[in-house]
């Protein structure tokens, strides 16, 4: 330590370890956030009476703006309903958590997932393992997805 007092002014090193906080803080927000699941529903919504499975996809691209993409079909046969929605949305980290900001509702998500109706929410990402990763809202979990 007294090398570096004695070779730069206390300022310098006080500016560089700031700017090394300001960019290690904000890297999260950059890198992004990908991951995918599989949800599975049950009647009503499946008229087969089996389990219709829904690919779900969410990013967040790093730069506050992210979408969930849910792609599948519901029911059997030529009755089936075709479902490939997204829904934008913008985000901010704060804390441990992101702040999402829903630019518009899509009736079918709400449908399907009734957790995205409201237009701002709360999510927390906590990685469960190497692989998995646990999005819950309010204390409530939504699902666990994969990164991609």
């Amino acid at each position: 330590m007294s090398f570096i007092r004695q070779r730069y002014p206390v300022w310098t090193v006080v500016i560089f370890l700031s700017l090394c906080i300001l960019w290690f803080d904000h890297t999260d927000q950059r890198r992004g956030f990908t991951c995918r699941a599989q949800l599975g529903i049950n009647p009503p919504f499946s008229q087969c009476g089996t389990r219709n499975l829904l690919d779900f996809f969410m990013a967040m691209n790093g730069n506050g703006e992210g979408y969930l993409l849910l792609s599948g079909r519901l029911g059997c046969g030529e009755e089936a309903e075709v479902v490939n929605d997204i829904l934008d949305f913008q985000y901010e980290k704060k804390g441990g958590n992101y702040a999402l900001h829903l630019r518009k509702q899509n009736a079918v998500i709400n449908r399907l997932l009734p957790q995205f109706r409201e237009k701002d929410l709360i999510i927390e990402i906590k990685q469960l393992d190497q692989r998995r990763y646990l999005l819950s809202s309010n204390n409530r979990a939504l699902l666990v997805c994969q990164p991609q």
